[in-house]
């Protein structure tokens, strides 16, 4: 099973249909498929307002799992119940009035959590647009760190962190290691990037290490994880033309890590279908 966390929905004609023919294509069996801000243009077309999204989900159900757009600091609340009431079963936030763990922002997650709808945000720095001056853009607000406020306030809230942060990896990977509802999906240029030295470096911790730990006198390092990977997602976030290449890039990592296959599946598809279980 192949769950794909971060696909964005946009405007141009024919998008959706295209889409499903590439999942059957490439053994996706769903996609959690993002509504965004409708004046930036994303891959050369709009991206679909929250309507659109609940007019794809509508085409196919079965294969769309709706991620409604919140703009933090700008809508109401309220937007929550008025999402999920659509449909949306899970939430994507980007580019934020305030950082994503302040006081002003709380109640969408108090929202979120009430709900059992997960969010996805975006972490670290982001595309530049021509509307950055009218939303006052700062990627500072976007800090992976500021998760862990959100993880530990709400903890059945699932939080999951696109692009491990780029560039702030080191604090993706301990908001990872301490909160056991957070996760992250590697998408974007990590996977370019880096290679598997790097992974073990920045995501250090695994049974073995973990044991040793145990053993020592550092009794407080306790993790719910065994391995960094019970908690990555796939997630593309490419144009469709692209994804058969971002799953090979995901493989090829495996690969070099020696990765077991029950550790593939859970990123792949299992860890999604766990956050999502409370919702089907």
């Amino acid at each position: 099973m192949i769950i794909d966390c971060h696909v964005h929905l946009i405007t141009a004609k024919g998008y959706i249909d295209r889409l499903v023919h590439e999942m059957d294509k490439l053994g996706i069996e769903k996609v959690c498929l993002l509504a965004g801000q409708n004046n930036i243009k994303f891959w050369g077309s709009r991206m679909a307002s929250n309507e659109q999204l609940i007019e794809a989900y509508r085409a196919y159900p079965e294969r769309i799992i709706p991620f409604g757009f919140v703009e933090l600091g700008a809508d109401s609340p309220a937007i929550i119940e008025t999402l999920y009431a659509l449909g949306c079963r899970g939430l994507k936030v980007t580019r934020p009035r305030y950082n994503y763990n302040d006081d002003h922002l709380l109640d969408y997650y108090r929202r979120a959590c009430a709900y059992n709808m997960p969010i996805l945000f975006h972490t670290g720095t982001v595309l530049r647009t021509d509307a950055d001056e009218y939303y006052d853009v700062d990627s500072s607000r976007m800090k992976p760190i500021y998760l862990d406020r959100i993880a530990r306030k709400f903890p059945t809230l699932k939080l999951i962190g696109a692009h491990l942060g780029n560039p702030w990896y080191e604090e993706a990977a301990m908001t990872l290691f301490w909160n056991p509802n957070v996760y992250f999906d590697l998408s974007g240029s990590i996977l370019k990037r880096k290679h598997a030295a790097w992974f073990n470096e920045t995501l250090w911790w695994n049974q073995e290490r973990m044991g040793k730990l145990a053993q020592s006198e550092t009794t407080h390092y306790k993790s719910s994880l065994s391995h960094p990977f019970d908690r990555i997602c796939f997630g593309s976030d490419v144009p469709i033309e692209e994804m058969e290449q971002v799953l090979g890039e995901y493989q090829r990592l495996f690969n070099e890590l020696d990765l077991p296959e029950a550790l593939r599946q859970k990123v792949m598809g299992q860890n999604m279908a766990e956050i999502l279980s409370q919702q089907y």
